[in-house]
């Protein structure tokens, strides 16, 4: 099956709403206060629960602050379905997001499919939420499935094709939000025929490299700036039907944003220098090196300029 085809099928069905009825900031690792609303004027970043999210959280509250803006951050909120509602009832004001998942998640039919479009395409997307998105970054960071070279050598694995020949007898590792997304199981059966044996769910990185590496697990999921990859010499496995689409770092805001001039211009500042070679490194500083999100991101905005 065609990936659009396959698209058109579930948009069909209901998003599956993980830890949409629960308190979005229940687990915020923000400083006092970060369990409601914001002060008033202030603009509050939230992130994912994953290092590159609240790394980005960081880069663009800093580079705020030092334009003069009212800005702290709530990190680690969740999942996309948590963060979204906390945008939508005024909890937090920006997050980070990727072109491309983001898209999908709103609006699983819409033909978009490069970049331009992508960015395109969700401006109008959102608007119709009270939303709006930021200028999008040559940064990217892909979703990727990846397996070790000892692995990939012995099952003939280079692209997600191939994984029709070892999937109902392989274990599938991910974040749990996985489970239900386009470009997670329901996608790589659809459109790839690979239905696995397991899914098993992986909220510390470091357990799902061990787990892959001891052959717990056969095939993982990671971001393409991952320093694990590199470091662990696992083979990403190409994706010939453009199962996951392009994705582009790209702030998702609440409307009101957009009219805070300061506030925008300090964050395209950051959207225009990042690269996903800097992405890749600010990870491995936090992931390998154990530094705090707070000061890595402080030192690249320093070393930029902007702030």
């Amino acid at each position: 099956m065609k990936r659009r085809n396959f698209l058109a099928l579930t948009a069909l069905v209901p998003l599956a709403g993980c830890g949409v009825g629960n308190d979005p900031l229940a687990n915020s690792s923000a400083s006092p206060g970060a369990s409601g609303p914001p002060a008033a004027g202030t603009i509050a970043v939230g992130s994912a629960n994953f290092t590159e999210s609240m790394v980005l959280a960081e880069l663009y509250a800093q580079a705020m602050a030092a334009k003069g803006v009212q800005a702290t951050t709530k990190q680690g909120i969740g999942s996309r379905e948590v963060y979204i509602k906390a945008l939508q009832d005024g909890s937090v004001q920006m997050v980070p997001e990727y072109g491309g998942n983001l898209l999908q998640y709103l609006d699983q039919n819409n033909p978009a499919t490069k970049p331009a479009e992508i960015e395109q395409a969700l401006g109008t997307v959102v608007a119709g939420q009270g939303l709006a998105v930021l200028k999008a970054s040559q940064a990217a960071d892909q979703d990727v499935y990846c397996v070790t070279s000892q692995y990939a050598q012995q099952n003939g694995l280079q692209s997600l094709s191939d994984l029709k020949k070892i999937a109902a007898n392989a274990a599938l590792g991910g974040p749990a939000e996985l489970k239900d997304r386009p470009y997670g199981p329901p996608g790589l059966e659809a459109i790839y025929g690979a239905k696995f044996k397991e899914f098993r769910t992986y909220d510390a990185q470091a357990v799902k490299v061990k787990d892959l590496l001891d052959n717990k697990v056969q095939v993982a999921t990671f971001f393409t700036t991952d320093a694990a990859i590199s470091d662990n010499n696992l083979v990403m496995l190409s994706d010939p039907q453009q199962m996951i689409l392009p994705q582009q770092v790209i702030p998702l805001v609440r409307a009101e944003v957009k009219n805070n001039a300061a506030a925008v211009q300090a964050v395209d500042a950051v959207q225009a220098a990042l690269t996903t070679e800097d992405l890749t490194a600010l990870n491995k500083q936090v992931d390998a090196d154990h530094l705090d999100p707070k000061k890595v991101a402080g030192d690249w905005l320093k070393s930029k300029n902007l702030a």
